[in-house]
């Protein structure tokens, strides 16, 4: 009996492959040969797609045939409880509510290929900005589920669809949309699962086709409501006033950027110069210690160039000194002994800084069940997709921008950060130091960091007492000068790869989203019409 079921699941019928092509006419109309290659057995009785939601269009000159050249007979109205042999070789349709369910006879047991042919009349809609649809060409919850989808959509005429002249954007499968020698071809890269459908939504110019339907509204407002839900937006979505600044910005692309450029560099001085009269020594830490707060007062007080490196190793020494980090020495396989960057779990975690919080969560999970990183596994991680969704919100943390004009109420804190940067530039210069200066020795590593000139001031405090890095462990570890570096360039290289491969997404996003084809999007597709939910053998 258990034999006897598992034959029964591994003979189910099968849909290997799913072959549309869409020859859409000058009127709007669209010519559409399905063919199907399936592996059929004794289950079911017919083969049916399911069309619902025609939104004004029709169907028309349905007919099937088979790999042996048979044309079935039409019927007609379709009785779906007749039997597998009276339906063989016959077609039919049932009318439902809401569309159609286009039927034939499976016929005989094997590899099949059917190809059905029918017209939807009014598949292109005119709109006032330009014509195009949004369809569904494979229904979802077919089964038997087709393991590979492809579709081609061309003109009736010589007329090439190209990226001038057209737009395009699929939904609900995984898989690409391209333009390829004048048609759109999109096409299914992993077999369709119970969600799975194709949705193809385009846009043409004016006068490449004169559709029979003419809407109200725009298309725009039809391509607004498929975005929903869908990944070609994100939440920062592009608005009017992003429009406008750009048109200035292009319009004036000769004056405005020496304007900008010279504007910039005179506004940023007369702060700098601001912030810097009589500036005194700050002997305590700015802003409780935020690094990033501070790392966004010095790329605000910059000309150019924002800096995020000297923040991650600022972090990277903060972690060891909370204790989240550790350098210990162990021996490796051949023996010799090496100095190991080891994990540990961060106390007071909730009450840490989300971008100390994210750079700790990476190094715990790149570290792995023996909590010791590797250079090589760090690397490995942020280079991974599989964790691209924590490596894309590292690098948005990351990557805060800040200006002059957000500390124009912070003035005394500001100076409080410059003033920190000339004490320890100048350290050397200071013969007495209080007992509760050296308690800060550490944090004063961590922002001389930050302010990219620790090998100086931890040069200076060698020199100052030397053997107060021999009497604090986790003052020496945040000293070592062997270990530390190989970290630091190891993250710095893996942070810029990451922060490159999302703006590249981001990019490619932009250019799908503007209709010039790429991968699909497994959401949105919403206001389709056709398709529906079902078909296949039944």
């Amino acid at each position: 009996m258990l034999l006897a079921s598992a034959t029964c699941v591994f003979a189910r019928p099968q849909l290997r492959d799913l072959n549309i092509q869409v020859v859409v006419e000058k009127n709007g109309d669209a010519r559409i040969t399905e063919t199907r290659t399936m592996d059929i057995d004794s289950e079911g009785t017919e083969c049916y797609i399911v069309i619902g939601n025609l939104n004004g269009s029709e169907l028309r000159d349905f007919g099937v045939s088979d790999e042996t050249g048979q044309t079935y007979e039409y019927l007609g109205s379709w009785d779906i409880d007749r039997s597998r042999g009276y339906k063989t070789n016959k077609c039919g349709i049932v009318t439902k509510h809401d569309g159609y369910e286009l039927c034939w006879g499976l016929g005989e047991n094997g590899s099949r290929t059917y190809t059905t042919r029918y017209t939807i009349t009014r598949l292109v809609k005119g709109y006032s900005d330009a014509d195009g649809f949004n369809y569904m060409f494979v229904a979802q919850g077919m089964s038997p589920q087709p393991e590979h989808v492809r579709l081609t959509i061309e003109t009736a005429d010589t007329t090439r669809l190209v990226a001038e002249n057209t737009g395009i954007w699929g939904f609900r499968y995984r898989g690409d949309i391209n333009m390829v020698d004048g048609a759109i071809v999109a096409e299914s890269s992993e077999p369709f699962e119970s969600r799975s459908a194709m949705i193809v939504m385009c846009r043409f110019s004016k006068g490449l086709f004169e559709p029979a339907d003419v809407r109200d509204g725009s298309f725009e407002d039809v391509k607004n409501r498929a975005f929903e839900g869908s990944d070609y937006v994100d939440e920062d979505e592009w608005t009017k006033e992003d429009t406008w600044t750009l048109i200035a910005l292009v319009a004036g692309f000769v004056i405005f950027p020496v304007l900008l450029v010279l504007g910039q560099i005179i506004y940023v001085w007369r702060a700098r110069r601001k912030v810097n009269k009589d500036l005194m020594w700050y002997r305590d830490i700015p802003y409780n210690g935020n690094l990033q707060r501070v790392n966004d007062v010095l790329n605000a007080y910059k000309y150019f160039n924002t800096d995020y490196n000297n923040l991650l190793s600022a972090c990277i020494l903060k972690l060891i000194n909370l204790g989240g980090i550790t350098i210990e020495q162990s021996q490796n396989d051949k023996g010799q002994f090496v100095q190991n960057f080891v994990i540990h779990d961060l106390k007071d975690k909730d009450r840490q800084p989300k971008l100390l919080k994210q750079v700790h969560n990476i190094f715990k999970q790149a570290a792995g069940n023996d909590t010791i990183l590797e250079p090589k596994e760090l690397k490995s991680y942020m280079k991974s997709k599989y964790n691209q969704s924590i490596t894309d919100s590292f690098i948005t943390t990351l990557h805060t921008k800040t200006s002059i004009s957000q500390y124009k109420n912070e003035l005394e804190d500001v100076r409080q950060v410059f003033g920190l940067k000339k004490y320890l530039q100048e350290f050397s210069l200071i013969d007495e130091r209080h007992v509760s200066e050296v308690s800060l020795w550490k944090e004063y590593m961590i922002f001389a960091t930050l302010f990219g000139i620790a090998d100086q001031v931890i040069k200076d405090m060698k020199k100052i007492n030397p053997e107060y890095f021999n009497m604090d462990q986790v003052a020496q570890q945040m000293a070592d000068d062997m270990t530390l570096p190989t970290i630091y360039s190891t993250m710095h290289s893996s942070t810029t790869r990451a922060a490159m491969s999302k703006a590249q997404r981001e990019a490619e996003r932009e250019a799908r989203a503007s209709g010039h084809g790429g991968h699909s999007s497994w959401g949105g597709g919403g206001g389709f019409s056709g398709g529906g939910f079902g078909g296949g053998v039944r």
